[in-house]
């Protein structure tokens, strides 16, 4: 019996093999390639060539369906099995799991810093774009918290339970007018509030040395109730009365925030790994990688000009309004204030 099971077993091996040495993925269409791998070929071969994937071994898989497999798994967030199963790739799911892990582990390593940049200085265009097309002056980049999805971790699980009760990761993404992701913040679980991944994040840190060393320079984030007002970051009024110039400014502001909403739409649409649904058995460490990975091939999927229309747009809206206190509140008062006389009167 065992001598029959491992007969099977080298069966499907050259099974396998035979399938991965006439498979060429970029053989496909452009269109059913796009849909099935998500990147252009163009953008697929970028990222080939500015990741180290290891093939020396003749028996090993080509890169290219390393690389397949890797994409496939992320854009689909189906079983690794049946990923391997694929007739393009043609691999076992002890087999897809090692390579896709490190393929992961290179485009972190080598795409994520050089695609994910937080540098408001650089973002002219950006503050432009926003007063054209919402006369709110100094937006660099909208923020908002979004959830991905665990099973239950097997440590420090309160740490993950949400609000909305599931477990999951609260991601802090800010994007830019064109929903390119400048920053992506996946270190705390679903149980933290918005407010405290901000308030620990680099990018804060980044933000209020620039306002401390630069203040003639306006540049701030839009971020929602669940962010404390400050002067880079510019929240929502609490409670205002109709008609009044406060509630004109959140009608604004809610608009104008909706970029964020389509940048997370986006990113979980194309990357199905990242939906609610697509609870896997990886824990959080891996999902982490997962999203960051997603959020550098997001932002290559926008160089290399590859479309993608969501169809259910995330949209949260915060469990907690915070309030702030002290001078930094105070100052971002004053610079909310500004903005919300400068919009009535432009109207």
């Amino acid at each position: 019996m065992n001598e029959l099971g491992s007969d099977e077993e080298n069966n499907e091996r050259v099974v396998r093999k035979q399938l991965r040495d006439k498979s060429n993925p970029l053989a496909l269409s452009n269109n059913a390639f796009i849909q099935r791998f998500r990147l252009s070929k163009e953008a697929f071969n970028y990222v080939l060539n500015n990741i180290n994937i290891n093939c020396q071994d003749t028996k090993a898989v080509p890169a290219v369906l390393q690389l397949a497999a890797c994409l496939s798994l992320l854009a689909s967030g189906g079983y690794q099995h049946a990923i391997g199963n694929d007739y393009l790739i043609g691999m076992c799911q002890s087999t897809v799991s090692k390579l896709t892990g490190n393929v992961l582990e290179e485009i972190e390593a080598k795409l994520c810093p050089k695609h994910i940049k937080f540098e408001p200085d650089d973002l002219r265009r950006c503050k432009e774009w926003f007063v054209e097309n919402y006369q709110i002056p100094g937006v660099v980049g909208c923020i908002d918290g979004t959830h991905i999805g665990l099973q239950k971790p097997t440590v420090n699980e309160h740490m993950y339970f949400n609000r909305k009760g599931f477990h999951s990761i609260n991601a802090m993404l800010i994007c830019d007018h064109t929903t390119k992701i400048l920053a992506i913040n996946c270190q705390y679980g679903g149980a933290a509030h918005d407010s405290f991944i901000w308030k620990h994040s680099n990018e804060r840190m980044v933000m209020e040395h620039r306002f401390l060393h630069n203040r003639s320079d306006n540049a701030w984030l839009l971020g929602d109730s669940g962010y404390p007002l400050e002067p880079w970051c510019i929240t929502p009024y609490r409670n205002p009365s109709d008609g009044s110039g406060e509630a004109r400014f959140n009608e604004i502001h809610s608009k104008a925030r909706c970029t964020i909403e389509r940048t997370n739409g986006v990113l979980k649409g194309r990357w199905r790994i990242l939906e609610y649904n697509k609870r896997g058995r990886y824990d959080p460490i891996k999902v982490a990688r997962f999203a960051n990975v997603c959020a550098a091939l997001h932002n290559i999927c926008i160089q290399f000009n590859v479309s993608f229309t969501a169809t259910n747009s995330e949209s949260q809206t915060a469990s907690d309004i915070v309030s702030g206190e002290g001078q930094y509140t105070r100052i971002g008062q004053t610079i909310r204030d500004q903005i919300k006389i400068s919009l009535m009167n432009s109207t």
